[in-house]
């Protein structure tokens, strides 16, 4: 696929899940919040020019990038 604004969001969803993997810290957390925002911006941005596969991939996407929010708990920092 060569929609730059998709790619966009696949990258960033992977920087978010990455994030969230590596939170241990305060910072690391602040720095996997502004990524889950990140991704949420690029995907929203994707929406938009996306064709109808497209979409239908990003919705897929998003419904696991919001899952993994949802179990992110910041409690589990050590």
């Amino acid at each position: 696929m060569g929609n730059r604004y998709y790619q966009q969001a696949q990258q960033a969803i992977q920087a978010a899940h990455q994030a969230m993997n590596a939170a241990h810290t305060p910072e690391s957390l602040e720095q996997a919040y502004q990524d889950i925002h990140r991704a949420k911006q690029a995907l929203s941005q994707a929406f938009a020019d996306s064709s109808q596969a497209e979409r239908q991939q990003l919705g897929q996407m998003q419904d696991e990038l919001y899952n993994a929010v949802e179990a992110f708990s910041p409690e589990d920092l050590t």
